[in-house]
């Protein structure tokens, strides 16, 4: 069933399993709405997701935790929300057990991708750089023109960007 997923939920989720299918290929034979839907449980028990629920148990939206609400770039970015196919898999297998472990055992990765994710969404909103549509499933963004300069302590100015996020 396809829901709504809020554009900053969806990219946490999206890098998490390219990172995931690069740690181990093998996921792949996994259809991509079942990891999708191992995915959003991890990201509920990291408090990074919360579901919008209509009375019953079908989800209609995934949207930021009110935890992550809080952070600057997350609300009113601008980019429009996805529409995903996220199902729970009917079958047992082995390799969805698999997976559901590996995401329940790293707890940190998810936290990782959560947190590039907010800078990414943050710089966005600070307007350094563009959203240019998305590749691979993936937000590209650019550098954008504007620039904020910073000074250190010898008087020396450097471009924010180049100096702490590049």
């Amino acid at each position: 069933m396809k829901v709504r997923v809020d554009a900053v939920i969806a990219e946490i989720a999206r890098t998490l399993d390219v990172n995931l299918l690069r740690q181990d290929p093998n996921f792949e034979a996994l259809p991509r709405f079942q990891r999708m839907h191992f995915i959003m449980a991890a990201l509920v028990r990291g408090d990074i997701a919360r579901a919008e629920r209509s009375g019953g148990r079908k989800v209609l939206r995934w949207r930021p935790s009110r935890r992550l609400e809080s952070c600057f770039g997350v609300k009113r970015h601008g980019i429009p929300e996805e529409l995903e196919r996220i199902e729970a898999p009917i079958a047992i297998s082995t390799l969805a057990d698999e997976f559901s472990e590996v995401l329940q055992a790293n707890g940190e990765t998810v936290e990782e991708a959560a947190s590039y994710v907010l800078r990414l969404f943050a710089t966005y909103k600070l307007g350094l750089f563009e959203y240019r549509g998305k590749t691979d499933g993936l937000c590209q963004f650019d550098r954008s023109s504007s620039r904020i300069l910073v000074e250190d302590e010898d008087g020396n100015t450097a471009d924010f960007v180049e100096k702490y996020l590049a």
